[in-house]
């Protein structure tokens, strides 16, 4: 029976994380182990997909505050990357832990997310289609796309796939806490009015809400573990 290959990575910057993801999908080979990393930012960083244009965001706001801007190797909108919990899945698809499509890989990653929800006594689901703003938004969570994971309609974990040569990459941000809100900070102010901190505020939630205090470092390893957990009970490694 296949395993479970485990990376806890700890807190690193953004350059270093997207370069790990990316090359773990590179290195992987179709009919391997499948890997599961769990990370996180230090310093925040913005993470724009790997299709969008970079220049909605001011440069000179994110070196004042010591942010990075990095390119995610997945596709998708635009990410602050701050209070949040961070998780990698690489593997092999077409293959019978993560099906056949993309559809089906999310399905398989998504039953571990929700098992891993469950156990905090978080009742979530997933979006069934999407919920996108009608005019063109660089900032990812305002609204919510098929296959992501929310509760009481609110987005909780974001995620993208990229898929090639039998093998995927997946990975998402587990919000903790309502730092990403700060996003809103960091956009262009060509268009100030394009997404108020209460829209994504509205439209988001994270473990900080839901658990009644926001997890520091202690409760963030935990979280890390049951993770860790919820993944091998779900895909039965």
């Amino acid at each position: 029976m296949a395993g479970l290959c485990v990376i806890r990575d700890g807190a690193l910057p953004g350059a270093e994380n997207m370069r790990r993801d990316a090359e773990l999908l590179r290195d992987h080979v179709p009919g391997q182990d499948p890997v599961l990393r769990v990370y996180r930012w230090a310093p925040p960083a913005v993470s724009v997909g790997r299709n969008q244009e970079g220049r909605d965001f001011a440069a000179g706001v994110l070196a004042d505050r010591g942010y990075d801007l990095v390119r995610r190797p997945t596709g998708g909108r635009a990410i602050l990357h701050a209070e949040e919990l961070t998780y990698a899945v690489v593997g092999s698809s077409p293959s019978a832990l993560f099906g056949d499509s993309l559809h089906q890989t999310y399905e398989a990653i998504n039953r571990a997310l929700l098992l891993f929800l469950q156990g905090l006594g978080v009742a979530a689901d997933v979006a069934g289609s999407e919920s996108r703003a009608s005019r063109p938004d660089p900032v990812c969570f305002r609204s919510t796309g098929r296959h992501e994971v929310r509760v009481g309609g609110r987005k909780l974990i974001g995620s993208a796939q990229r898929r090639t040569g039998g093998v995927f990459l997946q990975h998402g941000s587990i919000l903790t806490g309502p730092a990403h809100t700060d996003l809103v900070d960091l956009l262009d102010q060509e268009d100030p009015g394009r997404c108020p901190r209460e829209e994504l505020l509205a439209a988001t939630t994270d473990l900080g809400r839901l658990l009644g205090r926001r997890p520091d470092p202690a409760d963030l390893a935990e979280l890390g573990d049951r993770l860790v957990a919820a993944f091998c009970t779900a895909l039965g490694l």
